[in-house]
Formats: structure tokens, sequence, C-alpha cells
């Protein structure tokens, strides 16, 4: 009877051991896993704070150009209104390179909005990748629409400037003198 006891102490003690290392190695891969989806958490965690910083970035990027853009814009504008018209000299599609400017500034603001909403949308639960690769698409549209808009003033700027260019060659400038380094005229 001695012996079926130490047997059974035995297997028990066996079966223990083998079971023992298998749950070990079993917990293990849940340690490696559960690592794994957090090192995925920290990772996309660190994406969203890029995008926020990369989107407050183009808001300040937007905005500095948007003012730059108007007061550009608006110089034009009042140079055509206040010296080109008096000298008798219009340009035929004014209204509509105004309105160009005006519809291309709108969209700016239309695309950054988008861009913005995206971006305040993003979380890790969903996918992750599609998310980054449509905030880099609402940039580039940012972008495009930032460019357009500065295409609309140049064709406003180019626009007046042929109709004063005309005037601009018959009366030349004389050139300014210049200074040498001792001061005097040359």
């Amino acid at each position: 009877m001695m012996i079926k006891i130490t047997k059974s102490v035995l297997f028990v003690s066996l079966f223990l051991l083998i079971t023992g290392s298998a749950l070990a190695v079993g917990k293990a891969q849940l340690n490696d896993q559960s690592n794994a989806q957090k090192g995925k958490i920290r990772s996309c965690q660190a994406k969203e704070k890029s995008i926020q910083t990369r989107l407050l970035h183009l808001i300040n990027l937007v905005t500095n150009m948007e003012k730059k853009f108007d007061s550009i814009a608006k110089r034009v504008e009042d140079y055509y209104i206040s010296k080109v018209v008096p000298d008798g000299k219009t340009v035929s599609n004014y209204e509509s390179l105004v309105a160009q400017i005006n519809t291309s500034k709108t969209a700016v603001q239309a695309a950054l909005t988008k861009t913005q909403n995206d971006a305040d949308n993003f979380n890790c639960t969903g996918n992750p990748k599609d998310q980054l690769m449509l905030f880099r698409e609402d940039m580039q549209s940012v972008k495009k629409a930032l460019k357009d808009y500065r295409t609309s003033i140049k064709n406003l700027i180019v626009a007046v400037h042929s109709v004063t260019g005309a005037q601009n060659s018959e009366h030349p400038v004389s050139p300014k003198p210049t200074i040498s380094s001792k001061g005097e005229n040359q």
C-alpha cells in the first residue's frame, strides 16, 4: 500500500510539474501578447499626439498665410480702386477675379475644417492606418487650397499690372543714385 501511495504522490507531483510549466509557458505567451498590445496602443497614442501637433502647426500656417494673402489682396484692390480706375483704366474681368479670390479663401477654410474634424475623430480603437492616410490626404487638400488661393491673388495682380504696365513704360522711372561705402553719390 505504501508503494501505491508513493506512486500516487509521485504521479501527482509529476503532473503538477508538467502542468505548472505548461501554465507558465501559457502565461508567458499571454504576457508577450499583452505587452505587444500595450506597445501598439502606446504607438497609436504617439501617432495621435503627433497628428494633434501637426494639426496645430497646420492651423497656424493657414492662419499666417491667410493674413498675408488677405493683406496683399486688399492692397491690390485698394490700388486698383484708388489709382487705376481714376486714371480711366479698368480690368474687364476684375469682379470675377475678386470673386475667385473669395471662393478660394472659402475653399481653404472648408478644407481646414474637414482636416480638423478628421483629426479630432482619430482614435486607436478603429483602423489607425486608414485614419492616418485620411489625415495626410486632408493636409494635402489644405495645401492645394492655399496654392489655389495664392494663384487667384496672383491672377488679380497680373491683370491689374497688365493694365498699368503700359503707363509705367511711357514714364520710365530714373534710377536712384546709389551711395558708395564712403557715403558719396556715385
